[in-house]
């Protein structure tokens, strides 16, 4: 079904009153007796969102045996968060008592513009290091029982934890390509110097200011919706950011940047959809906002889930979607430019040795495609991938992602 032409389904609906009325209070009306709680609970989970929507659940909600299955599904994702959050504490005890310059992303972060912090599901721990000390960290991490798994991103290295998997990063994600990505890089340039040290139940963290938190986090929101699938949880994340400033504050801090590198339209549809859905406080900032755009990408969320989850062609698509670059390409030029990032990441040498690249798109195509016949990667049905990374083009060019004016 084509997204323009989707509509939210009531459980969707009911979600998001859920929600609403969890992070913000917002009174909203949701009917418990003829909502299907199972669709609204499933949607919850493939979203990420089902701390924030059932942490206070009632009893009285469900049957005796679906209460016991949400509790215990409850109960895991708190363990899971409690075991991340103090994760986040010892990377920063390492990084700290090794003089290392470094801010946790996101993750915790983010929790804690939250009502309660443990109402953000978490996932990996998320960090930045100096790029200056980076061999100097990823030493120390082992030396500390943590593991280098080898898998290198183009903005990250993974390590695997006591408890959780953990990715070192050199640069947030989602900086773009050309003069938008050099104006933020400019922008990110005092991050850790500017980075607070905040004391939590737990021990302490370290965490951007607040200007370079809401760049790393729309950053990261824009990547994902490009990408592989930006879920609810990211989008809760904006809100509740949104919602901790006034409005002088947030343009005195964010419109002449975010205009600046070309995210200001989506800043503004985002915080639509924020105030719109899930009860973020309305601020008058967004009043000229194209509010069908809005609406349009609040179903592609809803239909893609957290990184893609309900959707399996969604990565598939994402290979021929321009992500991160001000010059416009064709699909077929998209998909040749993700084929080489897959390669670089996966065999280094082909950044300098760039003519052994038609090697690559062979050996790691042909071990995709004999992987997905065996039914150990999803399938990919090219017609249907083309028409719905063609829609999704069409869809964010009405965001100006990036662009620079002249």
């Amino acid at each position: 079904m084509s997204i323009k032409n989707a509509k939210l389904r009531e459980y969707e609906k009911a979600l998001l009153d859920i929600l609403a009325n969890n992070l913000f209070g917002a009174g909203r009306k949701v009917n418990f007796n003829t909502v299907d709680l199972n669709a609204v609970w499933c949607e919850a989970y493939t979203q990420a969102v089902s701390l924030m929507a059932f942490y206070n659940t009632s009893e009285n909600m469900w049957n005796n045996e679906k209460h016991s299955y949400i509790h215990k599904k409850l109960s895991q994702a708190l363990t899971v968060n409690t075991h991340n959050d103090f994760e986040h504490i010892r990377i920063h005890n390492i990084m700290t008592q090794a003089g290392i310059p470094y801010t946790i992303l996101k993750g915790f972060a983010s929790a804690l513009y939250y009502p309660d912090p443990l109402m953000r599901s978490m996932g990996d721990v998320d960090f930045l290091v100096d790029a200056d000390y980076i061999k100097q960290a990823s030493e120390v991490l082992e030396a500390n029982g943590y593991v280098a798994t080898g898998k290198s991103h183009d903005v990250h290295d993974v390590f695997i934890g006591k408890v959780c998997r953990c990715e070192m990063h050199f640069q947030p994600s989602g900086i773009p390509q050309g003069k938008a990505g050099v104006k933020v890089r400019k922008y990110l340039r005092d991050i850790f110097e500017k980075a607070q040290t905040v004391q939590t139940e737990l021990g302490e963290i370290t965490v951007p200011s607040v200007f370079h938190h809401g760049l790393i986090i729309l950053l990261h929101m824009c990547h994902h919706l490009t990408g592989d699938g930006l879920g609810l949880r990211h989008l809760c994340d904006w809100a509740v950011f949104v919602a901790s400033m006034s409005e002088k504050e947030f343009l005195d801090t964010f419109e002449k940047i975010f205009k600046d590198i070309g995210l200001w339209e989506f800043a503004k549809t985002m915080t639509y959809i924020s105030c719109e859905y899930l009860g973020c406080p309305a601020v008058s900032w967004i009043a000229d906002v194209d509010k069908d755009l809005g609406d349009i990408i609040l179903i592609d969320i809803i239909i893609g889930g957290n990184f893609g989850q309900k959707k399996a062609d969604r990565a598939h698509e994402s290979l021929l979607i321009n992500r991160n670059n001000e010059k416009k390409k064709s699909m077929l030029g998209q998909f040749f430019e993700s084929a080489n990032s897959i390669v670089y990441n996966n065999w280094k040498i082909t950044r300098k040795l760039k003519f052994l690249l038609p090697f690559g798109w062979i050996f790691y195509g042909g071990r995709y495609i004999i992987r997905s016949l065996l039914g150990k990667r999803p399938k990919i049905r090219p017609q249907k991938v083309a028409k719905e990374a063609s829609e999704r083009i069409d869809i964010y060019s009405r965001l100006n992602l990036f662009e620079q004016k002249k």
